[in-house]
């Protein structure tokens, strides 16, 4: 999509089912079907990082068997299976016990290879594909649970050797580092679904034919602007229950339960496409979870803003709209100067200021 407008074929969103859009009950076996699409893409050659996710997933499992095997013989009768939110040790069982940890292993590791080798149609796809978001619904699909396998996997590994440094007294209990890979496990879960819902909603856009001596289509879209300050101050929450366990402090297990809303909504926010569409009569935001419109004839005054209040912008470079009811709504769209003047042009009533074009 361009960073100016981009006018949207809204016919086409509409449109029924046919060879190019065929409904979720489509035969299959027609090209340029989304099924046959999806199921090609998943069914690809793998790719360079897929392949190396794979291979580091395989060594972390290989490993963590190793170090069983190496550290066997000096392992006491009792070794520890549970831990609390502290990381201390309060339940113990058999030494061979830990076997039955790496055979836990093994099954999340087969568990996770299976599902990659799944026909693509048994998968819960979070949006129903078309044939041109299937490819990237698949690719983005594919390097998620490689990716949550890898994690799963030195995840495991670091559980083996904590149970055995535990066992044999070296540590005083399970490193509180190992909430590390919790949170890495959640973030790539929830944003990797996230991913791959942000990819099946890709727009069906055509680049705008207007330019500044032209009018504007009847209905431009305006990718909007995400702020990498912004996206790097959303991960201070989650590091905020982290630092509570490393404090020992028990309370921190509400924090990581909350961490998963928080993440899901956070995920949601970043990955949606996120547009503003100006059509002859309204400005529809679509912008994370916040899904509205505003009447055109409403709007008294539009301007260029910087101010930080939460509203459906996710960067500082915003546009404040204010409606005849007093209301103001803050906006970042990516080509801020055009967006302008395409309110300047169908808000005659408003005071526009900025954009281009002259401003009254």
């Amino acid at each position: 999509m361009e960073e100016r407008g981009v006018r949207t074929d809204t016919a086409s969103q509409d449109a029924p089912a046919g060879p190019g859009n065929a409904a979720p009950g489509a035969p299959r076996g027609h090209a340029g079907t989304w099924q046959d699409a999806l199921e090609a893409a998943w069914r690809k050659p793998l790719e360079p990082g897929e392949r190396v996710l794979e291979l580091a997933a395989a060594l972390l499992l290989l490993a963590s068997f190793v170090w069983v095997a190496i550290w066997w013989p000096h392992l006491p009768d009792q070794v520890p299976i549970h831990f609390n939110l502290r990381g201390e040790a309060d339940g113990f069982a058999a030494k061979g016990s830990i076997w039955g940890l790496l055979g836990i292993g093994v099954l999340l590791y087969a568990l996770a290879t299976a599902v990659t080798r799944w026909p693509a149609s048994l998968l819960n796809w979070p949006i129903e594909p078309r044939p041109e978001t299937a490819r990237a619904m698949a690719r983005a699909s594919r390097h998620l649970l490689r990716g949550f396998k890898f994690l799963l996997m030195a995840a495991w590994l670091h559980l083996t050797v904590g149970v055995t440094a535990v066992a044999l007294g070296r540590w005083v209990g399970l490193t509180p580092w190992f909430y590390l890979w919790i949170v890495a496990l959640l973030a790539v879960a929830i944003g990797g679904c996230a991913a791959v819902y942000r990819a099946g909603l890709r727009l069906r856009a055509a680049p705008a034919a207007s330019g500044p001596d032209g009018p504007w289509p009847e209905v431009v879209d305006f990718p909007a602007a995400r702020s990498k300050i912004l996206m790097a101050l959303t991960a201070i929450p989650p590091l905020i229950p982290f630092y509570m366990a490393l404090r020992g402090d028990e309370t921190a297990i509400v924090g990581f339960v909350a961490l998963g809303p928080y993440l899901l909504v956070v995920g949601y926010t970043f990955w949606r496409p996120s547009y503003y569409r100006v059509t002859p009569t309204h400005l529809q935001i679509r912008v994370g979870l916040m899904d509205f419109d505003v009447p055109l004839q409403r709007i008294r005054r539009v301007r260029p803003t910087w101010n930080p209040a939460a509203s459906a912008a996710p960067s500082l470079r915003r546009v404040a709209i204010e409606t005849d009811a007093g209301e103001t709504v803050l906006v970042s769209p990516v080509d801020r100067e055009g967006f302008i003047a395409v309110l300047r042009e169908r808000c005659p009533q408003a005071v526009v200021e900025g954009g281009r074009g002259p401003c009254r």
